[in-house]
C-alpha cells in the first residue's frame, strides 16, 4: 500500500500506522502524486483531494495522472463519480455577511470598491430547502474513470417556483464513493446530512439581490478554468420575466474578485 500526501499531515498518518502495527505495510511519500513513481501499479486508487466542488486546485489533473501512471488497467477509482446540482437561493443572511461591511456605514465612507470584490468571489455556507426558489437542476457529471479535461462549462436554466428574493446560486454534489455508498452537499441535501457536512455548498453571489416571481426564468453559464494551481470561476446570469422581459444580467468572475494592481498585472503578463 502506498500513501501519497504533500502536506506535513502525512507524518501524523505515519505515526498512526505505526501505532496500529501497519508501519511495514504502508509506504509513505511526502510529495505530490505527480512527482512520485511507484515500483508497481495499484489495484485501487483512493483520491481525497477535492474541495466543495470537484474543481479544486489540481485535484482533477492529479487524479488523471495517477490513473494513467499509477493504477492498473483494470483498477478501481474511489470515488466513482460526482453529479453537480445548482439552485437559485434566497440567502439573505449569507449575502449580508459578505456585503454589509462594505455598504452604508456610520462614518459615511464609500467602500463600494471592496464590495465589488466580495461579490465576485464564491463563498461557502449551508442551505436549507426553504431557501430554494426553484428545484435544483443537474448541470454536470464527473466520471473519475474517464475524465481528462480539468476545465468545465455548465449551462442550466430554472423556472422560479415561488416568489422571493434571489441572492445568487448555490452548487454542490452528490458523490458516489462506491455503489451503495454516497455523500452529498447538494443544495437539497437531506436535513439529517446537513449538520455533519464537511464540504458545505458553494455560494456564487449576484452583484445585487433580485426580486423574483413564480414563472420568472433564470439561466446560468458557469465555467471553471484551471490556471497554474488555482481555478478561475466565471458565472453569467440572466433573469427574465415569463414574457421575456429582462430583469437582470450579471457577468462575474473570481478574477474580478482578486485585488490586483496594474503594475502587478503587467509583470504577470510579461512572464
Amino acid at each position: 500500500m502506498y500513501a501519497i500526501e504533500p502536506n506535513d499531515a502525512i507524518d501524523v498518518a505515519r505515526e498512526i500506522a505505526a501505532a496500529n502495527g501497519y508501519a511495514d505495510r504502508i509506504e509513505f511519500h511526502h510529495a505530490r502524486s505527480t512527482d512520485v513513481t511507484l515500483p508497481e501499479r495499484g489495484e485501487v486508487l483512493i483520491a481525497d483531494i477535492g474541495g466543495m466542488l470537484p474543481w479544486f486546485e489540481r485535484a482533477i489533473p492529479s487524479i488523471v495522472d495517477a490513473r494513467r501512471r499509477l493504477l492498473a488497467p483494470d483498477g478501481v477509482i474511489l470515488p466513482r463519480r460526482d453529479t453537480i446540482w445548482t439552485a437559485v437561493v434566497d440567502a439573505a443572511e449569507m449575502y449580508s455577511r459578505l456585503t454589509r461591511g462594505w455598504e452604508a456605514n456610520e462614518f459615511g465612507i464609500d467602500m463600494s470598491a471592496a464590495r465589488d470584490l466580495v461579490v465576485n468571489a464564491w463563498a461557502r455556507g449551508r442551505i436549507s430547502e426553504d431557501q430554494l426558489l426553484a428545484p435544483p437542476r443537474r448541470c454536470a457529471g464527473v466520471d473519475y474513470a474517464n475524465i481528462d479535461d480539468p476545465d468545465v462549462e455548465m449551462n442550466v436554466e430554472w423556472v422560479i417556483a415561488r416568489a422571493g428574493v434571489g441572492h445568487g446560486v448555490a452548487a454542490g454534489f452528490d458523490r458516489t464513493v462506491v455503489e451503495g455508498v454516497e455523500i452529498s452537499n447538494a443544495p437539497d441535501a437531506p436535513a439529517h446530512v446537513r449538520p455533519t457536512l464537511v464540504y458545505e455548498p458553494v455560494f456564487f453571489p449576484w452583484p445585487r439581490p433580485l426580486v423574483l416571481e413564480a414563472g420568472d426564468v433564470v439561466s446560468l453559464e458557469l465555467k471553471a478554468s484551471l490556471l497554474h494551481d488555482e481555478y478561475v470561476w466565471a458565472w453569467k446570469t440572466q433573469a427574465r420575466r415569463g414574457n421575456g422581459e429582462t430583469k437582470g444580467v450579471f457577468n462575474q468572475s473570481t478574477f474580478l474578485g482578486t485585488p490586483l494592481s496594474l503594475e502587478r498585472f503587467r509583470r504577470q503578463a510579461r512572464q
